[in-house]
Protein backbone atom coordinates (compact mmCIF):
# COMPACT_ATOMS: atom_id res chain seq x y z
CA UNK A 1 0.00 0.00 0.00
CA UNK A 2 1.05 3.51 -0.29
CA UNK A 3 1.23 6.61 1.70
CA UNK A 4 1.40 9.46 -0.52
CA UNK A 5 2.46 9.09 -4.50
CA UNK A 6 5.70 9.43 -5.31
CA UNK A 7 7.20 12.59 -7.61
CA UNK A 8 6.60 9.72 -10.32
CA UNK A 9 3.43 9.15 -10.30
CA UNK A 10 2.61 12.80 -10.04
CA UNK A 11 4.37 13.81 -13.42
CA UNK A 12 1.52 11.02 -14.74
CA UNK A 13 -0.88 12.69 -17.05
CA UNK A 14 -4.30 12.63 -15.06
CA UNK A 15 -2.97 11.78 -11.78
CA UNK A 16 -3.17 15.15 -10.34
CA UNK A 17 -6.44 15.16 -11.24
CA UNK A 18 -7.06 12.57 -8.77
CA UNK A 19 -5.31 14.18 -6.11
CA UNK A 20 -7.60 17.00 -3.84
CA UNK A 21 -6.30 19.80 -4.68
CA UNK A 22 -6.92 21.11 -0.87
CA UNK A 23 -5.11 17.93 0.93
CA UNK A 24 -3.11 16.39 -1.81
CA UNK A 25 -3.98 13.43 -1.06
CA UNK A 26 -5.64 11.48 -3.17
CA UNK A 27 -9.34 11.89 -4.20
CA UNK A 28 -12.55 9.25 -3.55
CA UNK A 29 -11.65 7.86 -7.15
CA UNK A 30 -8.59 7.38 -7.11
CA UNK A 31 -8.28 5.88 -3.68
CA UNK A 32 -10.86 3.31 -4.06
CA UNK A 33 -9.00 2.51 -7.58
CA UNK A 34 -5.94 1.52 -4.81
CA UNK A 35 -7.78 -0.27 -2.53
CA UNK A 36 -9.45 -2.22 -4.96
CA UNK A 37 -6.08 -3.18 -5.62
CA UNK A 38 -4.83 -4.08 -2.52
CA UNK A 39 -7.89 -5.74 -1.70
CA UNK A 40 -7.65 -8.11 -4.92
CA UNK A 41 -4.18 -9.14 -4.27
CA UNK A 42 -5.83 -10.99 -0.82
CA UNK A 43 -4.05 -8.49 1.31
CA UNK A 44 -6.08 -8.50 4.70
CA UNK A 45 -7.45 -4.58 5.10
CA UNK A 46 -8.81 -2.55 7.86
CA UNK A 47 -10.62 0.07 6.50
CA UNK A 48 -11.09 2.95 9.12
CA UNK A 49 -13.66 5.80 8.06
CA UNK A 50 -12.56 9.07 9.33
CA UNK A 51 -14.97 11.72 10.10
CA UNK A 52 -14.55 15.35 11.38
CA UNK A 53 -17.12 15.67 14.33
CA UNK A 54 -18.62 19.36 14.18
CA UNK A 55 -16.83 20.55 11.03
CA UNK A 56 -19.94 22.00 9.64
CA UNK A 57 -20.01 24.20 12.94
CA UNK A 58 -16.97 25.64 11.91
CA UNK A 59 -17.35 26.36 7.94
CA UNK A 60 -21.07 27.98 8.65
CA UNK A 61 -19.56 29.82 11.65
CA UNK A 62 -15.91 30.63 10.76
CA UNK A 63 -16.55 30.46 7.01
CA UNK A 64 -14.59 28.25 4.46
CA UNK A 65 -11.20 29.48 4.53
CA UNK A 66 -10.97 28.43 8.00
CA UNK A 67 -12.92 25.17 7.41
CA UNK A 68 -9.74 24.69 4.75
CA UNK A 69 -7.05 25.13 7.04
CA UNK A 70 -8.78 22.69 9.47
CA UNK A 71 -8.71 20.30 6.37
CA UNK A 72 -4.79 20.59 5.37
CA UNK A 73 -4.16 20.01 9.04
CA UNK A 74 -6.84 17.00 10.23
CA UNK A 75 -5.11 15.08 6.74
CA UNK A 76 -1.69 16.01 7.97
CA UNK A 77 -2.40 14.68 11.43
CA UNK A 78 -4.19 11.54 10.06
CA UNK A 79 -1.20 10.87 8.18
CA UNK A 80 1.26 10.85 10.78
CA UNK A 81 -0.51 8.84 13.12
CA UNK A 82 -1.31 6.54 10.45
CA UNK A 83 1.72 3.26 9.92
CA UNK A 84 4.53 3.68 7.44
CA UNK A 85 2.70 1.69 4.02
CA UNK A 86 -1.10 2.79 4.80
CA UNK A 87 -3.19 4.11 1.56
CA UNK A 88 -4.85 7.97 3.05
CA UNK A 89 -7.16 9.71 0.87
CA UNK A 90 -9.38 12.20 1.22
CA UNK A 91 -13.25 11.74 0.10
CA UNK A 92 -14.71 14.70 0.15
CA UNK A 93 -16.04 17.36 2.90
CA UNK A 94 -15.18 16.11 5.99
CA UNK A 95 -14.25 12.67 4.96
CA UNK A 96 -10.93 10.55 5.47
CA UNK A 97 -10.23 6.79 4.83
CA UNK A 98 -7.59 5.05 5.49
CA UNK A 99 -6.64 1.57 4.66
CA UNK A 100 -4.08 -0.23 6.77
CA UNK A 101 -2.51 -3.75 7.00
CA UNK A 102 -4.43 -5.97 10.04
CA UNK A 103 -4.44 -8.90 10.78
CA UNK A 104 -6.26 -8.28 13.74
CA UNK A 105 -9.05 -6.01 14.80
CA UNK A 106 -7.44 -4.84 17.61
CA UNK A 107 -4.72 -3.28 16.07
CA UNK A 108 -7.07 -1.33 13.88
CA UNK A 109 -9.00 -0.14 17.25
CA UNK A 110 -5.66 0.77 19.03
CA UNK A 111 -5.02 2.85 15.33
CA UNK A 112 -8.30 4.50 15.20
CA UNK A 113 -8.15 5.35 18.97
CA UNK A 114 -4.25 7.17 18.22
CA UNK A 115 -6.22 9.27 15.28
CA UNK A 116 -9.25 10.28 17.57
CA UNK A 117 -6.13 11.80 19.66
CA UNK A 118 -4.66 13.11 17.25
CA UNK A 119 -7.74 15.61 16.12
CA UNK A 120 -8.80 15.87 20.09
CA UNK A 121 -5.58 18.69 19.74
CA UNK A 122 -7.03 21.80 19.59
CA UNK A 123 -6.60 23.26 16.05
CA UNK A 124 -5.52 26.77 16.32
CA UNK A 125 -6.59 29.11 13.28
CA UNK A 126 -6.05 33.02 13.15
CA UNK A 127 -5.63 32.96 17.08
CA UNK A 128 -8.39 30.68 17.67
CA UNK A 129 -8.11 27.39 19.60
CA UNK A 130 -11.39 25.17 17.69
CA UNK A 131 -12.03 21.97 19.56
CA UNK A 132 -12.81 19.50 16.86
CA UNK A 133 -13.00 16.02 17.49
CA UNK A 134 -13.40 12.67 15.32
CA UNK A 135 -15.33 9.56 14.68
CA UNK A 136 -13.85 6.62 12.81
CA UNK A 137 -16.11 3.53 11.06
CA UNK A 138 -14.31 0.52 11.31
CA UNK A 139 -14.62 -2.57 8.76
CA UNK A 140 -11.81 -5.69 7.56
CA UNK A 141 -11.98 -7.41 4.59
CA UNK A 142 -10.67 -11.17 5.61
CA UNK A 143 -7.90 -11.55 2.41
CA UNK A 144 -10.96 -12.42 -0.22
CA UNK A 145 -11.25 -10.32 -2.55
CA UNK A 146 -14.40 -7.93 -1.62
CA UNK A 147 -15.39 -4.88 -3.81
CA UNK A 148 -13.62 -1.40 -2.59
CA UNK A 149 -17.08 0.70 -2.27
CA UNK A 150 -18.75 -2.38 -0.33
CA UNK A 151 -15.58 -2.00 2.22
CA UNK A 152 -16.17 1.52 2.45
CA UNK A 153 -19.63 1.44 2.44
CA UNK A 154 -19.67 -0.94 5.58
CA UNK A 155 -16.75 1.87 7.61
CA UNK A 156 -19.27 4.43 6.76
CA UNK A 157 -22.21 2.19 8.18
CA UNK A 158 -19.94 1.53 11.02
CA UNK A 159 -19.16 5.37 11.49
CA UNK A 160 -23.01 6.19 11.22
CA UNK A 161 -23.36 4.01 14.40
CA UNK A 162 -20.12 5.64 16.19
CA UNK A 163 -22.07 8.95 15.36
CA UNK A 164 -25.03 8.07 16.71
CA UNK A 165 -23.33 6.74 20.16
CA UNK A 166 -22.07 10.18 21.10
CA UNK A 167 -19.37 10.61 18.16
CA UNK A 168 -16.01 11.43 19.24
CA UNK A 169 -15.41 7.33 19.11
CA UNK A 170 -14.43 4.56 16.84
CA UNK A 171 -17.12 1.54 16.13
CA UNK A 172 -16.68 -1.65 13.46
CA UNK A 173 -18.58 -2.97 11.46
CA UNK A 174 -21.55 -5.39 12.82
CA UNK A 175 -19.98 -8.15 10.72
CA UNK A 176 -16.24 -8.38 11.57
CA UNK A 177 -14.78 -9.66 8.52
CA UNK A 178 -15.97 -9.49 5.07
Amino acid sequence: MVVKLSNHWCRLPGVVAALDPLTWLPNQELFCARLGQVLRSGQRVALLHIDLDWFQDVNDLLGPDTGDVVLREAAARIARALPKGALLGHLGGDDFAAAVEAAEPAHAARLARMLLDACRQPFVVDCLSLSITASVGMAFSAGRAPDAAGLIAHACSALYRAKVAGRDRCYPCRTPQL
